[in-house]
């Protein structure tokens, strides 16, 4: 039953991949030629405000479409088992941080308060998947939330798990349909709220969770407002300093 289940889960992963390729990398791309087009065209008539406006969109969609690739790759490999853990003790202070320079310019808009307190466990764990999970949620959060709009980054230890949580303002998920936000087709199924994208990214974050013994939660945002999806990944025994002599 197990193995029929993650054949079925699998399947649906490809489907997805296939899905997302139209509108995830057309919508960068097509931006970036817009803006080179008009940049050839035009040139020196082109006030240098406006040039340099237009260049720098083209790097952000550039990035854009580099965690879109990056996004299919990860998903590609977790589905077809391929995808090892190759594991090391790293700090959630520096998962946070690496996500949110990645992140500079879709968070620029928003007022961002970050919260992890010093002295968190460290987590064994493949640093790059968890933090492009993290860059998933984040991202997606943005895509979501108002110009202006507050989101809030937090990392927390219990005893025996460290969780990642972002809150943000946006329109929210009702309570009915959070079992559903990990679904491929959710984001387009739900028409013009659905803002950009397919949703892919959140699926990724819980096959990139989930191999690591993980799992997601969903609940509200910041003063019952937007939605707060919150990474939990389980804590191993810490190394000791006998283990570094």
């Amino acid at each position: 039953l197990e193995a029929a289940r993650l054949h079925g889960e699998t399947e649906q992963l490809r489907s997805a991949l296939l899905a997302s390729v139209s509108h995830d990398l057309r919508t960068p791309l097509t931006s970036m030629r817009g803006s080179i087009d008009s940049l050839l065209a035009l040139g020196e008539a082109i006030p240098i405000e406006d040039r340099r406006e237009l260049l720098e969109g083209t790097r952000d969609e550039a990035e854009r479409l580099d965690r879109y690739i990056q996004n299919l790759l990860d998903m590609t490999r977790l589905g077809h088992g391929a995808l090892k853990l190759a594991r090391d003790w790293v700090s959630p202070a520096d998962i946070v941080g690496s996500a949110l320079n990645r992140l500079r310019a879709v968070l620029a808009p928003l007022a961002v308060s970050v919260e992890v307190p010093a002295g968190l466990p460290l987590l064994y764990v493949h640093a790059a998947l968890i933090e492009q999970a993290l860059v998933n949620v984040l991202e997606n959060a943005a895509r979501f939330s108002p110009v202006h709009g507050r989101l809030l980054l937090s990392a927390e230890a219990t005893v025996d798990e460290v969780l990642f949580a972002v809150a943000d303002e946006g329109p929210g998920i009702p309570e009915q349909e959070r079992e559903k936000i990990f679904d491929m087709f959710y984001t387009a199924a739900r028409g013009d709220r659905g803002g950009q994208g397919t949703g892919l990214g959140l699926a990724i974050c819980q096959g990139m969770i989930g191999a690591h013994g993980g799992r997601i939660s969903v609940g509200d945002g910041l003063d019952g407002r937007g939605t707060c999806i919150t990474l939990h990944l389980p804590l191993q025994a810490q190394p000791g300093m006998d283990d570094e002599a």
